[in-house]
């Protein structure tokens, strides 16, 4: 039999009909005429069938970047980048009409997991809360004479947009920029703080004052000297120690400090004060421990600092 009916390629491929129908239409497979309509099924040319379907069994396994994607929490692009800069190794394969596909092994993806995808126990990486590309930070707050209000937000596959809680709309950044005319309420970048340690806050995501709060750090401290973690019921803030002025801001620091974790916050004079609950020490190590100790703690995913804390922290109670 030259010919195999719409239902055997749907199996034969793994596909649905519909699809099927669709491979048909973009000429991938042939359909065999049928005007008089002898045939209850639609038929189709056996070899070209049968090149789809060994195509599709010598096609390497593993996952997609879109799969990548969500696993690591990061956009599709960010996942091309790393491709083509080689932090995630992939397999080019030859996609439809000349066209490019990727492969990643599983392999592969335990590899990037451990060096791109911060555990639990690291500060957030910047590519969790901030878009290089069009210079906007997670949840800033973003406005113009049609939208009062507009918060950067990632959707589902982890891309940067605009969300308009007005109307309660998600939208890419170009629609943001080009339809809505939004720009942003205020400048997210201030000079670098000299390194004092962090300050740790957990806010919960129903917690009013958090969007007024993020304002503040990003219109006084900036993007440089904040980290942020979005969780599934809070966010992880790390902010850098110093000073910054908080005369004219409408919020109320007795508000956030519940959810302060780690280190120390006053409010003088109209100056917030941040102090690290760390402070900076150094000794001496011979070369070969200093070195087994960087590759235990970089088995775990963590600082060496945090690895010897935590070693002298299980020793010492």
């Amino acid at each position: 039999m030259e010919w195999y009916t719409q239902k055997e390629v749907a199996a034969l491929l793994g596909v649905s009909k519909a699809t099927v129908y669709h491979y048909g239409k973009q000429k991938k497979i042939m359909k065999i005429l049928d005007p008089h309509r002898l045939h209850k099924e639609a038929r189709y040319e056996k070899a070209e069938v049968d090149r789809l379907v060994y195509e599709k069994q010598s096609f390497p396994t593993g996952m997609s970047p879109n799969e990548v994607a969500k696993k690591l929490a990061l956009s599709v692009q960010s996942v091309y980048k790393y491709i083509q800069d080689g932090s995630i190794k992939a397999k080019a394969v030859p996609y439809g009409d000349e066209r490019i596909t990727y492969v990643i092994s599983e392999t592969a993806y335990q590899e990037a997991e451990k060096s791109i995808k911060p555990s639990e126990t690291q500060r957030p990486k910047k590519y969790e809360y901030y878009d290089t590309k069009n210079d906007i930070v997670l949840f800033q707050r973003f406005h113009s004479t049609k939208i009062p209000e507009a918060r950067v937000v990632r959707n589902e596959d982890n891309v940067f947009g605009f969300y308009l809680p007005n109307i309660q709309k998600w939208l890419t950044y170009e629609e943001g920029i080009n339809n809505y005319t939004l720009k942003p309420s205020y400048s997210i970048h201030q000079p670098t703080l000299d390194h004092k340690g962090y300050v740790e806050l957990q806010v919960p995501k129903n917690e009013i004052a958090f969007y007024p709060f993020i304002d503040y750090l990003y219109k006084n401290w900036g993007v440089e000297n904040i980290r942020m973690r979005e969780q599934d019921s809070s966010f992880l803030l790390y902010i850098r120690a110093g000073k910054r002025p908080l005369m004219s801001e409408m919020i109320s620091i007795a508000d956030v400090l519940p959810y302060l974790i780690n280190g120390e916050m006053h409010h003088e004079d109209d100056t917030l004060i941040l102090r690290s609950s760390n402070r900076k020490t150094s000794f001496e190590l011979p070369i070969q421990l200093l070195e087994t100790i960087s590759d235990l703690a970089e088995q775990e995913g963590i600082s060496i600092s945090k690895w010897v804390e935590k070693k002298l922290s299980s020793i010492i109670k």
